[in-house]
């Protein structure tokens, strides 16, 4: 038996960038994590709920400027919920709406929202789901990436950043999928053995190094498409900047989708910058 139903939180770093790449990441079937994805559905919001969400951050901290506001300035804009059930177990996309639906309204309550505000969350608010190979102990079962924005009505929700958000959507999690699908964290029993975790964490070892080694030939790429556009910049060739930039937005683009632990943020911010790419 298991205490909950797998519940992950995290926040989305990087700013607006970092809100753009996790809708690219989630609604990519190309991603190498995505192997064992057999359908990404849709459930809550779309491409232009992502934009909203990084809209409302980016006005936010441009108002701490304007307002002269002391204090760090806001560099993640909305948190993610990741809701996840074991192999075997496959609610319907509608299904998955009404657990959505009532995980974000124990949220709600949670910070003790106003009707208006209330009306204004419900605009920050996407929901991807991932529906995963049922066959082998290999990956996870399916689940739902809810991305939750951290601005409501110009104000910062810090409630949803505590411990005490997670352990609300768990326990909406385990209420929900009884009330809506019919199954019981209470009458699940783990199946995996000693012999299938060791196996199990080998493979992902095993595509740590792969995604690792994707991630390296990436950041060859990017350093030579810069050093090109150096290069162009040294010989006033505008056309070829242009294609190099070009070129390097689309690499930073694929890297970012790669790069889930932010390890080249830095290295990638520094070129923007001397190439004159601010976004």
């Amino acid at each position: 038996m298991i205490k909950n139903w797998i519940v992950t939180t995290e926040a989305v770093k990087d700013s607006a960038d970092g809100v753009i790449a996790r809708e690219r990441y989630l609604t990519s079937r190309s991603h190498p994590n995505h192997r064992r994805t057999e359908q990404i559905v849709s459930l809550v919001g779309n491409e232009q709920t992502t934009q909203r969400i990084a809209l409302r951050g980016e006005q936010f901290r441009l108002n701490q400027r304007l307002n002269k506001k002391g204090g760090r300035p806001l560099c993640s804009y909305a948190m993610e919920f990741c809701l996840t059930l074991p192999k075997g177990y496959r609610p319907t996309p509608e299904q998955w709406q009404n657990v959505v639906k009532d995980c974000c309204i124990s949220l709600v309550r949670l910070c003790q929202l106003s009707p208006e505000e209330i009306q204004h969350f419900k605009t920050g608010v996407r929901a991807v789901l991932h529906q995963q190979t049922q066959q082998g102990a290999r990956g996870s079962g399916d689940h739902v990436h809810l991305v939750i924005s951290k601005i409501v009505k110009g104000r910062v929700l810090k409630e949803l950043q505590k411990k005490k958000a997670t352990a609300i959507i768990k326990q909406a999690l385990n209420e929900a999928m009884l009330r809506h699908v019919g199954i019981n964290y209470e009458d699940y029993t783990p199946k995996t053995t000693n012999q299938s975790k060791r196996l199990e964490s080998w493979r992902y070892k095993q595509e740590q190094n792969e995604q690792n080694l994707a991630l390296e030939r990436l950041i060859v790429k990017m350093q030579r498409q810069a050093d090109k556009w150096f290069d162009a910049n040294g010989h006033g060739s505008h056309k070829q900047m242009e294609r190099q930039r070009r070129r390097l937005i689309k690499t930073f683009a694929e890297i970012s989708d790669v790069d889930t632990q932010g390890r080249y943020e830095s290295k990638i911010a520094a070129i923007k910058v001397q190439i004159g790419i601010h976004f």
